[in-house]
């Protein structure tokens, strides 16, 4: 999108031209690469720009905050199998198995594909879960600069901000109302969740930290980071071609 159109489109637009990011108002589409950062104004009426990341959709009360996505999975737990009981090591067979002809079966044991497989997928959940818990962590230490209650971890919004993040990567789009117009709150509402207060979305920043730092960056979604009104957070990464997907959803 040239200078000219962008400000057509959005009224002011500002670009810093030094680095990876880029100030673009809510409507800004993402392009292919770089970073994308969107937040959605503090109140439906006004527009606040956004850093290529969508930004918040905080609403003013809970009895007005619509709910996401679908019911929230339950937090998978590993557990370890039980220890088999020891059994007696024989040094050598007994002369009367020999005789017998008795042969006995190799123990069975776990082949590295096998244990490669289980290894490669418990990996990315909690890799996604430790993003999310360094994000949380990131959050609360500006709320308190900031004088507000640190969020408490919603396992809700984590399960409303993982499954938007991972739409955003599957339909190829970057904008806080999905390919079939449901808003943050018509989400909320289809996975029975009435305490949304507000939505930040980015894309491309490779670290919590990268994202953090974008995000307080932009005063829409920095609002929505210390809106001290807000007492939980859910967060959701997508990582993939093209992302990572960030998402954020603060509730009431």
């Amino acid at each position: 999108m040239g200078r000219h159109a962008a400000r057509q489109r959005a009224g002011s637009v500002r670009r810093r031209t030094g680095g990876a990011l880029a100030l673009c108002c809510t409507a800004l589409a993402a392009g292919a690469g770089g970073v994308v950062l969107k937040a959605l104004p503090l109140s439906p009426t006004s527009s606040q720009p956004t850093v290529i990341a969508d930004g918040p959709l905080p609403q003013l009360s809970p009895a007005t905050a619509a709910d996401t996505t679908s019911a929230p999975q339950p937090v998978r737990r590993e557990t370890s199998s039980p220890a088999a009981s020891p059994t007696p090591v024989r040094t050598a067979p007994s002369p009367v198995a020999a005789d017998r002809g008795e042969t006995r079966s190799p123990l069975a044991t776990a082949t590295p594909s096998a244990v490669a497989s289980t290894v490669a997928t418990v990996r990315p959940a909690v890799r996604k879960a430790t993003q999310a818990a360094a994000v949380l962590a990131l959050v609360n230490q500006e709320r308190a600069k900031a004088g507000c209650a640190p969020l408490a971890a919603d396992p809700r919004l984590d399960t409303l901000a993982t499954a938007f993040s991972d739409d955003m990567a599957a339909r190829d789009f970057f904008s806080h109302t999905d390919p079939d117009g449901r808003t943050p709150w018509d989400r909320a509402k289809t996975a029975s969740i009435g305490y949304l207060g507000g939505e930040n979305i980015a894309r491309g920043q490779r670290t919590p930290e990268e994202v953090m730092a974008a995000w307080m960056n932009s005063p829409g979604h920095r609002a929505n980071i210390l809106n001290c009104h807000y007492t939980k957070l859910g967060v959701g990464v997508h990582e993939g071609t093209g992302g990572p997907w960030w998402t954020q959803d603060f509730g009431f």
